[in-house]
């Protein structure tokens, strides 16, 4: 028996979660039977997808927000620490994706408000609600949200920016740590077990990511661009770490800014690269030659600083940049050569 989740609870979830998830949506306990739904000839079942789903949650391995089958999404419902259930929700995987945050924060606080001390707790998981929706809402936001917005005491109308800490390794200590040093008029919001999003106002004081990066060890932190439409800042926060974590993953802390170039190549996927080009970078032979262009990339083709960055000889830079010459066909001391190759490189990297 599950003594978190209760079927009365899984009936609230599921009457909330119909507004969100018109297709139909599920409400599983930790065996994966479902306890409430929308299509109430599916109660009492056992969905295979949503025992899947709470196992995968319940392992020592990093696990899945989503688990996909078909048209119908699972993911976990945790209080506290302990997996408790999952949702399943039927309709488009993207639109679903999208809503993965909000359905989360309305299951969740189902879940707690038995445990709730006082009304201070509840009000901050209604805030967290209005949160998560904010991040995953895209283009112009209704009256009715700027209502919600001004009730939960956030402005939408102003710009803001996110930044994305990823690598946390225990999401309460790092909340504390968070709120010791962000200024009261930002926010933010625990995406999962390892994740934290931080809702910055334009005008942040950029001292703040010295403190964060001195708080935390083996995090990564991306810097999204400033917007009025907070879950455009929030998409390049994604795009940003994803980027820096294939392109420079010895850095700690990345900034949009620095991918511009990078997005507008990722672009290029249609792009028939040459096929001696992509051995260069697939096969593990060629990894001297690689890591050589990568600084020859990063030092825009100064010679100088590439020999000294790799302890090597001029001898053995000038033969390896005739070796990727004589493997490709492109010389990379020729500009036009060097951005082919520099961008069969992005390509390379950033490819799922």
């Amino acid at each position: 028996m599950n003594v978190y989740l209760s079927v009365a609870q899984a009936k609230n979830i599921v009457f909330q979660l119909m507004e969100i998830i018109p297709d139909g949506v599920s409400l599983c306990d930790e065996s994966g039977t479902i306890l409430s739904s929308s299509d109430t000839g599916r109660i009492n079942r056992v969905s295979m997808l949503a025992k899947q789903c709470v196992e995968q949650a319940t392992s020592t391995k990093p696990y899945n927000e989503r688990l996909v089958e078909g048209n119908e999404t699972a993911t976990p419902l945790f209080f506290k620490d302990i997996c408790v259930g999952a949702v399943l929700m039927l309709g488009d995987t993207e639109k679903v994706k999208r809503l993965t945050s909000i359905v989360k924060a309305v299951g969740e606080s189902v879940i707690y408000q038995p445990y709730m001390k006082d009304a201070t707790q509840v009000s901050d998981i209604i805030n967290f609600e209005f949160l998560s929706e904010w991040l995953n809402t895209p283009g112009e936001y209704s009256l009715a949200f700027y209502r919600r917005g001004i009730r939960n005491g956030v402005d939408v109308s102003e710009e803001y920016s996110v930044i994305l800490i990823d690598g946390i390794w225990n999401p309460l200590s790092a909340q504390k740590a968070v709120e010791s040093i962000l200024p009261h008029s930002n926010y933010y919001v625990c995406l999962n077990n390892k994740s934290l999003v931080l809702i910055m106002k334009k005008d942040y004081d950029p001292g703040i990511l010295k403190q964060l990066s001195a708080l935390f060890n083996d995090v990564k932190i991306a810097i999204g661009r400033v917007a009025t439409n907070l879950n455009e800042s929030f998409v390049t926060a994604q795009n940003t770490m994803f980027a820096g974590r294939r392109l420079y993953p010895e850095n700690m802390v990345y900034d949009y800014k620095d991918f511009e170039v990078a997005y507008a190549i990722s672009g290029l996927r249609q792009m028939q690269l040459d096929a001696k080009v992509n051995d260069l970078f697939e096969q593990t032979v060629y990894e001297d030659l690689v890591q050589t262009l990568e600084i020859f990339f990063k030092e825009s083709g100064n010679q100088a600083e590439v020999i000294n960055k790799l302890f090597i000889h001029r001898n053995t830079l000038k033969y390896r940049l005739d070796r990727i010459q004589e493997i490709t066909g492109k010389n990379p001391r020729v500009f036009e050569d060097l951005f082919y190759l520099y961008t069969a490189y992005i390509l390379h990297k950033l490819k799922k």
